[in-house]
């Protein structure tokens, strides 16, 4: 499942994120793009840790990351 959250400010990059893996069946994965540098490197990543989820961001490009989110 993919999620543009490019545009979008915290706390909304997370709560997206939220609402996107409440639908997600275990074993699937969401990748998230952002834009937002605060979401990407650190509330995302601290979300994900808190929840058990595996998470990889990747700096696609100058102000841009892809964030992959997996559930087990």
């Amino acid at each position: 499942m993919n999620l543009d959250i490019t545009g979008k400010v915290c706390p909304f990059c997370v709560l997206s994120v939220d609402k996107a893996l409440k639908t997600l069946p275990a074993g699937e994965s969401l990748v998230v793009l952002c834009d937002h540098a605060p979401a990407a490197t650190a509330s995302i990543p601290e979300y994900c840790d808190i929840k058990k989820l595996n998470c990889n961001v990747v700096l696609k490009e100058s102000g841009l990351w892809e964030i992959t989110i997996s559930k087990n």
